[in-house]
């Protein structure tokens, strides 16, 4: 599936029920009711879009474009069957309750309810198993081994969905932050000894800083391990790495 903009879906021009169908079955090595169920409702309303004129052509030969309420439609249902595939390789909801636990006290609110996404090497290092969670336009990466939070930031935005929105009023001095930062990771990463680590601090646009603590004795995946926080001037959180334990 490209999407070419935020009311468009562009598809090959050939079999356009059997592409978006396909889409489904094609995440999918397995079969069951949820994925039966979406493929079905993915050939129903690609059908109901051709036949009410919701497709023009793209700008390259071989192409379709699906457009207006039936492109959200289409890309939301390719988003269930995805997260339909990745549950059925997913480790038992039992087995990731303690990731949903690390989750709910990382945000400080036992009532979140994270969606979980996909399973998949982590981002930092590829012998490690990562899940992936989303809880509004959060985004979180968890060790399978420990349940650990690798990396907590931005969501990726669905078609049509607004970014996130900082305080950036500036409340809090650099120097402010780095203690902010610290404490930040004295209670989501006990384990770290920032005495042992090397601090260095990065800036963006005079309104984000990011304070990072490197372990320069040893490399993950070649590169060093560290644990990072990132805040806006006016105390929002924008994002925190831990690689230490990978």
């Amino acid at each position: 599936m490209k999407i070419k903009n935020q009311a468009k879906i562009v598809l090959p021009a050939f079999a356009a029920v059997v592409v978006l169908a396909g889409l489904v079955t094609a995440v999918s090595a397995q079969s069951g009711p949820s994925l039966d169920a979406l493929t079905e409702s993915l050939k129903t309303k690609t059908e109901a879009a051709i036949s009410a004129g919701n497709v023009s052509d793209g700008v390259h030969d071989g192409e379709k474009v699906f457009t207006g309420d039936s492109a959200k439609q289409l890309v939301d249902l390719h988003r269930q069957a995805s997260n339909a595939k990745e549950e059925s390789l997913a480790r038992p909801a039992s087995e990731r309750s303690a990731a949903v636990a690390k989750i709910r006290a990382f945000s400080g609110n036992d009532g979140l309810n994270p969606e979980y996404v996909s399973t998949s090497r982590s981002s930092y290092n590829n012998q490690v198993n990562a899940e992936f969670y989303m809880v509004g336009k959060d985004y979180f990466e968890v060790d399978m081994r420990t349940n650990e939070i690798v990396q907590f930031g931005p969501a990726p935005l669905a078609i049509g969905e607004a970014a996130k929105v900082y305080n950036t009023e500036a409340k809090f001095a650099p120097e402010q932050l780095e203690v902010k930062a610290r404490e930040f990771i004295a209670k989501n990463a006990p384990n770290a000894d920032l005495s042992k680590l090397t601090a260095s601090t990065g800036e963006k646009s005079g309104t984000n800083f990011f304070f990072r603590f490197t372990d320069e004795s040893r490399k993950v995946d070649g590169t060093k391990p560290f644990v990072q926080v990132g805040f806006t001037v006016g105390g929002d959180l924008l994002s925190y790495t831990n690689t230490l334990g990978l």
